[in-house]
Formats: structure tokens, C-alpha cells, sequence
């Protein structure tokens, strides 16, 4: 019996649910004025961290997809500054070739 309860406070620490509740109640108890309704006020802390948890992963997932068009903007810029400067390097070549070694112009 005592394994099955060790096992279980076990899946609660890693889960995070002892922390969660562990916050609720320090923050039920450092309140100046202690509720009359102490159930009520637990209830309504644990669905203000499901709300702010929400909004929290919604936040994150934004990030996620802004860094995603960051770094592909990035690739594009590092690719034209390539093409930019192969072109630059063909142009240069193209002006160092004297008149007369140019080949003539077909018309």
C-alpha cells in the first residue's frame, strides 16, 4: 500500500500537480484577509493558472512560429547576399574584358 501512495506522490511531484497546489495554498495563506470559502478560492486560483497556462503556451507557440519566419527570412537574406554577390563578381569579370578581346556582338 505504502508503494502505490509512493508511486503516486511520485507521478504528482513529476506532473507538477504538488506544485500547483503548493502554490495555491502559500498564496491562500499569506492572504491578509483569509477567505470564508476557502474551497472556492483554491477552485478559483487552480482555474487562474489553467487560464494564465493557456494563454502562456498560446504565447509561446506565437514565438515559436515568429522565430520560424525569423530564421527563414535569414536563410533568404544570406541566399540573395550569395546571388548578390556572384552577380557582382560576373559583372566585374564581364568589365575587365578589353574591348578588342570582347567577342563581337551578333546581330
Amino acid at each position: 500500500m505504502d508503494s502505490e501512495r509512493e508511486k503516486f506522490r511520485t507521478y504528482l511531484e513529476k506532473s507538477g500537480v504538488m506544485s500547483v497546489f503548493t502554490d495555491v495554498l502559500v498564496h491562500l495563506y499569506e492572504e491578509p484577509s483569509r477567505p470564508s470559502d476557502a474551497l472556492s478560492y483554491v477552485k478559483s486560483a487552480l482555474g487562474t493558472i489553467t487560464v494564465e497556462q493557456r494563454r502562456l503556451e498560446m504565447y509561446k507557440d506565437k514565438v515559436t512560429e515568429q522565430e520560424k519566419k525569423i530564421e527563414a527570412l535569414e536563410k533568404e537574406v544570406a541566399d540573395l547576399k550569395i546571388q548578390l554577390a556572384s552577380s557582382q563578381a560576373e559583372t566585374e569579370k564581364t568589365e575587365e574584358i578589353k574591348p578588342e578581346e570582347a567577342p563581337p556582338l551578333e546581330q
